[in-house]
């Protein structure tokens, strides 16, 4: 069943067993090159009583689940299940994901109100998390950080993307390296677990070294609880895609992609989980996964395995990132 109050279109996959709660729809920026997931929408923070009567909807919902289940035939996991309500079991709600693209650009005390008035209306509710830019936790203050991490938010991911100021400008990120080191600082230090996203494969050709350095310079000095690759793929219909297409830009192949992961993964001096399954994009990589420092040699090692295999495979030159546009490189 489809839910009966609006969702947004997009989450991380870690949060696919989490209640989605839509405090804003679309993105406040919406100018990333490369991003297709609201171009050409418009922005707009959704009242909280609105956001809170999805949450009464939501809690409605949950209540005939448990009142279904007390009739014996089913538990209330096959009811919700059977429902397409992956978020609630036998133990209640524990997930919650706040969407869309940047929650924090609500003004603090607004969006912790409905972050406390998500959290008493599902008191077993453990994580609540949400994505946010790097140039909006900037411009928070510390202290307002620090009240939404007490009003029951827990987990930021964060789209870096790349930490390189050249490749941020060309891609309109609209946000330095410097004030994305100082947002991940000042949001670890509010006590929130910090999910980091870079995207191999991003500097293209032209600009792949420096993309590699500079993003796990940028890392090393946040040091987040998370960092996850999200290998760059041109998506029909954003600037980037269509400068590909006019060779203007060009792809890197799966050789040289995992060359730049691995000298990502080599500068990296983080104690952080660095987490490549939990995309499809990044299928070319394999068994990639490992907590830094200690699993690092590991994560090379596995890297290496998946660059043998491409180059067994004859396919070194070849161009998986592209879709229709996929060929062999000159």
């Amino acid at each position: 069943m489809s839910m009966p109050y609006p969702v947004g279109p997009i989450r991380p996959p870690s949060e696919a067993f989490s209640m989605l709660v839509r405090v804003t729809e679309n993105c406040p920026w919406n100018r990333c090159e490369f991003c297709s997931a609201f171009r050409g929408k418009k922005f707009r923070i959704r009242p909280v009583e609105e956001v809170k009567e999805d949450i009464l909807t939501a809690r409605r919902l949950v209540e005939d689940i448990y009142q279904w289940a007390e009739r014996g035939d089913f538990t209330v996991s096959q009811i919700a299940r059977l429902n397409g309500i992956i978020w609630l079991d036998e133990n209640g709600i524990r997930n919650a994901f706040i969407q869309d693209s940047d929650s924090m650009i609500i003004k603090t005390e607004q969006l912790a109100e409905t972050l406390e008035f998500l959290c008493r209306t599902f008191s077993t509710i453990e994580r609540v998390c949400t994505y946010a830019r790097s140039k909006t936790v900037y411009r928070k203050t510390p202290e307002e950080l620090k009240r939404l991490r007490g009003a029951g938010l827990s987990r930021l991911h964060m789209g870096m993307e790349t930490g390189d100021d050249e490749l941020l400008s060309y891609i309109q990120k609209g946000v330095t390296a410097a004030e994305q080191v100082e947002a991940g600082k000042k949001a670890v230090e509010a006590g929130f677990e910090v999910s980091e996203y870079m995207m191999p494969g991003l500097g293209g050709i032209e600009r792949w070294e420096q993309h590699a350095y500079n993003s796990a310079r940028v890392l090393n000095d946040i040091n987040p609880r998370f960092i996850r690759l999200r290998t760059f793929h041109p998506a029909p219909g954003t600037p980037i895609y269509d400068k590909a297409s006019r060779e203007e830009y060009h792809v890197q192949s799966v050789e040289g992609v995992l060359n730049e992961i691995r000298v990502f993964v080599e500068a990296l001096d983080v104690t952080s989980e660095l987490v490549t399954s939990d995309f499809a994009w990044n299928f070319y990589l394999g068994e990639v996964d490992g907590k830094l420092p200690e699993e690092k040699d590991k994560v090379l090692a596995a890297i290496d395995q998946a660059l043998a295999y491409w180059r067994g495979e004859g396919k070194t030159r070849r161009n998986p990132f592209m879709g229709n546009l996929n060929r062999e490189l000159n």
